[in-house]
């Protein structure tokens, strides 16, 4: 089995005060009323957690390749306020142990301090795992070493270059995979690898199930004008040359 994928999680912690508030106001058991609570109360804040965390979580996958474990194909990394259970558990593959953190601390730094702190995260967790799993905790340490003198910035190229038809232009899809948003940019270079463009053409999700719809296909329409077409083939994000 190959480790290949890698995640921060905000797991659920169930508040008895806002379950007993849901009761009453509700009138409800205490199983529909910790539902209610989670859909109200909590799934927003795992998800934008996730979302913020995803920048780094996937530069890593990207660097990384993968490892050969003997039961592991992901590790998900669960953020808690406290530590209640130190229990490291392999479920169906999926690896995950519990590290300390403080959300509200979280929310209140900026981008490059969210991505620190989402490494740091990363690897107190990878550390705990690498103990317990008995695997090599170099190649892991090299990947955020990586991350960190590229200055935690994660872009990277989406496939490979298109020439123009007068073969006088490569056109390629430039991803810049932020905190808040997955900037998509069209950019077209000269011959001698001069760029002449680069605009951008989409501003999504930070998650690769918001953006990847984007990445169809990268098409000349002319000697001077490039398009970046959907998977569906229904949308284009057209940029022009001047000539």
């Amino acid at each position: 089995m190959f480790l290949k994928e890698f995640d921060l999680d905000l797991p659920y912690i169930a508040n008895d005060e806002k379950i007993e508030s849901i009761m009453k106001t509700q009138k409800c058991e205490y199983n529909e009323a910790t539902k209610l609570d989670y859909e109200l109360n909590w799934k927003w804040k795992r998800r934008s957690f996730r979302l913020e965390t995803r920048c780094i979580t996937a530069m890593f996958e990207r660097l990384f390749g993968k490892y050969k474990t003997k039961d592991c194909w992901k590790v998900l990394i669960e953020c808690v306020e406290n530590i209640s259970d130190e229990r490291i558990v392999n479920d169906s593959g999926v690896c995950s142990a519990p590290i300390q953190f403080n959300l509200d601390d979280f929310r209140a730094k900026n981008e490059l301090e969210k991505k620190k702190v989402t490494l740091r995260l990363l690897m107190d967790g990878i550390e705990k795992l690498a103990l317990r799993n008995g695997w090599k905790i170099d190649p892991f340490r090299e990947i955020a070493l990586q991350i960190e003198e590229l200055g935690y910035v994660n872009e990277w190229t989406w496939k490979k270059t298109v020439k123009s038809p007068n073969k006088k232009y490569n056109a390629e899809v430039i991803c810049h995979h932020n905190v808040e948003s997955m900037d998509i940019f069209i950019s077209v270079l000269q011959r001698d690898g001069t760029q002449v463009l680069s605009e951008k053409v989409i501003s999504e999700q930070p998650d690769e199930f918001a953006y990847a719809k984007h990445l169809g296909e990268l098409k000349w329409e002319s000697d001077f004008e490039v398009a970046l077409i959907n998977k569906k083939g229904n949308e284009k994000y057209l940029v022009a040359i001047e000539h």
